[in-house]
């Protein structure tokens, strides 16, 4: 049994800029009086706690996914790594069709997709998407967040561990598409593509969180921008590619479905006490 959590329609997504405008006017962090400026400030720290807490958890329970997978679970991993085994033989005339049309407008597509699947800028919009959250009390942004970071997260780790123990070869050196080298350092950092492991972590989560369709479609195809990127400045296979998006798709799924219980579970777990030198927490596990 699954929790669902609420989704932010198309109205209120639009407004989130709005939110940080009137941030004043929707919380308050600004109150005049001291006793409820304490108050505001307890409960900020609460919210703090309990999303770090809930966050970490939701890590740690995704990385021991597949320990409860089913058979039809495995049976989409090996399919995921079956396609990709297939595509190997078709990634060298892929790169070479890529190098040959080399266009201006597709080079500004590739700075688009880079900056997707940049973890530089990636984090700071999570994080400034949680916070916001935790500021004006909403939780479909600081769910979202939190998902979107726990997402990330994981997958981050895992593409990192996969690509020094495959050590497959990026195309631009030129040595084919089945030349490996594990632990062979950066040259050999083709196998999945991390970038694109990234971008549909996050894009995944967020088009799972909002019911306007093509806000929906518009995030399931950012990736795609990414991932050719990846492929047309010679840093990935196509085959890289393909298991990063089915590897990102995991990690995101598995915290969508994880988190909701998570919070659930735990959303009495935190208490905020009052001393006469500020506020203490009492964390119970």
């Amino acid at each position: 049994m699954y929790y669902h959590l609420p989704k932010l329609p198309m109205p209120g997504f639009l407004v989130l800029l709005f939110l940080f405008i009137h941030t004043g006017s929707m919380v308050p962090v600004f109150a005049q009086d001291s006793q409820d400026s304490i108050v505001v400030k307890r409960n900020i720290f609460k919210r703090v706690a309990i999303d770090g807490k809930n966050t970490i958890l939701t890590v740690v329970q995704t990385y021991a996914r597949p320990f409860h997978w089913q058979k039809r679970d495995f049976a989409r991993l090996g399919g995921a790594f079956l396609i990709s085994g297939a595509a190997m033989f078709i990634d060298e005339p892929v790169y070479k069709m890529m190098q040959r049309n080399q266009r201006p407008v597709f080079d500004e597509l590739e700075k688009v997709g880079n900056f997707l699947g940049q973890p530089e800028y990636n984090y700071p919009f999570m994080v400034a998407l949680w916070a916001s959250g935790v500021l004006v009390n909403n939780d479909w942004l600081r769910d979202t967040g939190i998902m979107v970071i726990a997402s990330v997260t994981t997958s981050g780790l895992l593409q990192t561990i996969a690509k020094e123990a495959v050590g497959r070869s990026r195309p631009e050196f030129e040595r084919g598409a089945f030349s490996f080298k594990p632990f062979g350092g950066a040259d050999y950092h083709s196998f999945p593509s991390g970038h694109t492991m990234l971008s549909v972590a996050t894009a995944w989560i967020l088009a799972r969180q909002i019911d306007f369709v093509p806000l929906k479609v518009v995030f399931y195809a950012l990736p795609v921008i990414t991932g050719a990127s990846r492929v047309y400045v010679g840093a990935h296979w196509l085959s890289d590619i393909l298991l990063g998006s089915a590897l990102g798709i995991a990690c995101a799924e598995s915290v969508l479905k994880l988190y909701p219980m998570i919070k659930e579970k735990n959303k009495h777990s935190f208490t905020v006490v009052p001393t006469p030198q500020g506020v203490s927490m009492v964390m119970k596990f």
